[in-house]
C-alpha cells in the first residue's frame, strides 16, 4: 500500500482513537474531565513556552503517526500488531525527543514532507522521494520551529480541553458529545486555532537568560529572553 493511501487510514485512526478517550473520560468520575480540562487550558496559554514537555509529547504523537502511516510495511517487517507499534514508535519517538527537543521540530516537518513526496512519486522511485522529502521537511522543520511548537501545543491543549468538556457536559446530563468523535475533534480545531495565535509569539524561547548569551541583563532584572 503505497503513502498516500496509509495517510488517510493514519486520519481515521486518529478519529477512533478520538471517540475511544472521549467515551473512556466520559465514563470516568467528573473531576477527571475537570482535571483534563483545566491541564488542557493550562496547555492552550502557556505549553508551547516548555520545550522539553512540549518535545516530549509531540514527539510521542508524531512516532504513533509515523507508525500508522507506515503500518503495512512495519507489520510485514516485523511481524508486530498496529497497536504495539504505535506504542513503540511514541515511547522511542518521545524519548529520543524529550532527551534532544531541537529533534521534535525537524521530526515534525520530516513525516508530512516525506508522506507527500512518496504520494507523488513513481512506485520505483518512492523510497528516494520519501527519503528526500524527509530531509526538506526536517530543514524547514527547524527553521520553523516557533510555529511548529505552537501548533503541536495549541493542539495536544485543545484536544484535552474538548475531551474534559465532552466528559463533563455528559456528566451535567447534557448531550452526549462525547458519542461524536467528530464534534470532539471540530472543538479541538477551533481551540487549536486560538491557542496557536496566542502562544506564537512566545513559543518555543530560549531558556538561556540574556546575561549568559552575551546580551546583558534586562533592565528588570529578570533575563526574559528576547522573542
Amino acid at each position: 500500500m503505497s503513502a498516500s493511501t496509509e495517510f488517510p487510514a493514519a486520519a481515521r485512526d486518529l478519529l477512533s482513537v478520538t471517540g475511544a478517550l472521549a467515551e473512556e473520560v466520559a465514563k470516568a468520575p467528573w473531576p477527571v474531565a475537570a482535571l483534563l480540562l483545566a491541564l488542557g487550558l493550562v496547555e492552550l496559554a502557556a505549553g508551547a513556552r516548555l520545550r522539553r514537555p512540549v518535545a516530549a509529547v509531540g514527539g510521542a504523537l508524531l512516532g504513533a503517526l509515523a507508525a500508522s502511516a507506515f503500518r503495512d510495511a512495519l507489520e510485514g517487517l516485523t511481524g508486530l500488531s498496529a497497536a504495539t507499534l504505535r506504542g513503540v514508535a511514541a515511547a522511542v519517538s518521545g524519548g529520543l525527543c524529550a532527551a534532544y527537543p531541537p529533534l521534535f521540530p525537524a521530526a515534525a516537518g520530516a513525516l508530512p514532507f516525506a508522506l507527500a513526496a512518496g504520494a507523488i512519486a513513481p512506485e520505483a522511485q518512492r523510497s528516494l522521494a520519501l527519503g528526500l522529502g524527509g530531509a526538506a521537511g526536517a530543514a524547514i522543520g527547524v527553521v520553523a520551529a516557533r510555529p511548529v511548537a505552537a501548533l503541536v501545543a495549541a493542539w495536544i491543549g485543545a484536544s484535552a480541553t474538548a475531551l474534559g468538556l465532552a466528559g463533563l457536559l455528559r456528566g451535567a446530563g447534557a448531550p452526549r458529545m462525547a458519542a461524536h468523535p467528530a464534534a470532539v475533534v471540530a472543538a479541538a480545531a477551533v481551540l487549536t486555532v486560538a491557542g496557536f495565535a496566542y502562544q506564537l509569539p512566545s513559543a518555543w524561547r530560549s531558556s538561556i537568560p540574556r546575561d549568559k548569551r552575551g546580551e546583558g541583563p534586562s533592565k528588570d532584572g529578570g533575563g526574559t529572553p528576547a522573542s
